[in-house]
């Protein structure tokens, strides 16, 4: 008998613990809700890379929706009866009575399925930041003003993804800074707001399906709850601004304060050009000492295939050479590579080689669609007119061919000028396509004014300074996370603020 009472005692006390622990965790619940919710604000919102940025958001969207519109489906699979199993139907005509094994079991399989998603739309959000910052801007709006507008919930599934595609297309075509950060507004925003607020998940999960899935015993109130999601994108917004300023920099159309590369803190000092002095000239000379030194070929005893463009090339090539300042003896190397590259070309005009029907006009037209294929795509991804030379017959200066053809010649002399003279800049492709359209854009506008600069100016002035940032980045001796390589100024250069 003392045993049993011992028992019952025992037993009496562990559940009032139990109660305790229970009542405790209830009373702690929401302010541990507010303290992660604040700790994901404040870790999320210090992210300045927008690639990353947009990843994490799209995965969580994408995790979202899986959620929502698959969740009602476990769950209903959850509820139906089983061959064998033991379930009964209630008054209400429900299937209760299911095991909890199999509920746990349709559960786990929802948890994966977003999981996978969550992988999923990182993925493509990493892949194409700028439509995907779009598309979770576009879906956090549209879902935000159906909280507020209740007759929009039946058409938020057509809705959502029509206004998503709109931002997508706009971010990707005219101005994603704004995009990214309505979509790290709404969308982190939306992700505090979950984790701090109790039932602010199944509330969104009600307006994006225009029904309750858990049944009118769960009340909701949706000023509330429509309002609190309001705050806590004020507050996103607020935090998103304070750690990183570069984004409201970026928007106003500034790469930097400091003029230095989008997103890089003030004191990184590595990628700062030193502008306290001027560059001193390399070069007194005009020209080399042997001014008929030649690679391959003598410019004056040209082979018949290199002399038929070679009065083009030579005029473009001096034009350009004084225009820019370019080396002598590096214009004389690009001449000579044009010239070998058309004579290459001619093969186009073979009918073995290509149908008379697909035939360019021409070896310069040949040669100057396919170097200038990848200008063409750096253009329509800047959303940018490309810069070609536009030569009248009376501007042709001294050519005998016709305009459309001698401004193709102005045009793959320039890059390969510019290509010739860019030392490590070749591993920053984008770049180059920078240099060439921001100098044939002043030569559209100054090539009459018969400017000549001395042999090596191009050179000092504007290959000499990005190599130094380049070097000096390379050299520094700063953490891994801080240091910077070709891509990543490369990347500076697929975004539109380079051309502000």
């Amino acid at each position: 008998m003392a045993v049993v009472v011992s028992l019952m005692r025992s037993w009496a006390t562990l559940t009032s613990n139990e109660i305790y622990i229970s009542s405790l965790i209830a009373t702690a619940m929401p302010y541990l809700r507010i303290v992660v919710a604040l700790i994901i604000l404040w870790s999320m919102s210090g992210i300045t890379k927008p690639r990353m940025m947009t990843a994490y958001l799209s995965g969580i969207n994408v995790a979202f929706y899986t959620w929502v519109y698959l969740g009602p489906m476990f769950h209903g699979a959850a509820t139906l009866p089983m061959e064998g199993s033991s379930s009964s139907w209630s008054n209400s005509g429900n299937v209760v009575g299911h095991t909890r094994r199999e509920v746990e079991g349709t559960q786990v399989a929802l948890v994966l399925m977003s999981f996978f998603a969550l992988c999923v739309g990182c993925a493509l959000g990493s892949l194409l930041p700028r439509p995907f910052s779009g598309l979770n801007a576009g879906l956090g709006l549209t879902l935000l003003v159906t909280c507020f507008v209740p007759a929009l919930e039946e058409w938020f599934v057509v809705a959502g993804p029509a206004i998503g595609l709109v931002c997508a297309i706009f971010a990707g075509r005219f101005n994603s800074i704004l995009a990214l950060l309505l979509s790290n507004i709404v969308t982190l925003g939306g992700l505090v707001y979950v984790t701090a607020i109790p039932k602010a998940l199944l509330y969104l999960q009600t307006v994006a399906l225009s029904y309750n899935p858990s049944g009118p015993a769960v009340q909701l109130d949706p000023h509330y709850l429509s309002l609190a999601w309001v705050v806590t994108c004020a507050l996103t917004a607020g935090a998103i601004v304070y750690r990183d300023q570069a984004i409201l920099r970026n928007f106003q159309g500034y790469s930097s304060i400091d003029g230095s590369v989008a997103g890089l803190t003030s004191d990184d000092e590595t990628f700062k050009p030193n502008t306290s002095t001027t560059p001193k000239p390399v070069y007194t000379q005009p020209t080399p000492k042997n001014a008929d030194s030649f690679n391959m070929f003598n410019p004056a005893n040209l082979p018949p295939r290199l002399s038929e463009y070679a009065n083009m090339v030579y005029s473009a090539c001096e034009d350009l050479g004084n225009f820019f300042g370019f080396q002598d003896s590096s214009v004389r190397n690009q001449a000579e590579h044009l010239l070998i590259l058309l004579s290459n070309n001619r093969r186009y005009m073979n009918s073995h080689i290509l149908p008379p029907a697909l035939q360019p006009p021409s070896p310069i037209h040949a040669l100057h669609a396919k170097v200038f294929s990848n200008y063409m795509k750096w253009c329509r991804y800047q959303g940018v007119s490309p810069n070609f030379s536009k030569l009248s017959p009376t501007s042709s200066g001294g050519m005998t061919a016709p305009p459309n053809v001698a401004s193709r010649v102005v045009d793959l002399v320039l890059f390969f000028c510019v290509w010739g003279e860019a030392c490590n800049i070749r591993h920053m492709p984008e770049c180059l396509w920078f240099l060439y359209h921001k100098m044939m854009e002043e030569y559209a506008l100054g090539g009459e004014s018969q400017r000549s600069l001395y042999a090596g100016h191009y050179l000092d002035f504007v290959v000499t300074p990005i190599v130094n940032i380049l070097s000096a980045n390379m050299k520094s001796k700063v953490d891994h996370v801080n240091k910077r390589n070709y891509d990543d100024f490369n990347e500076f250069f697929w975004s539109r603020d380079c051309l502000q």
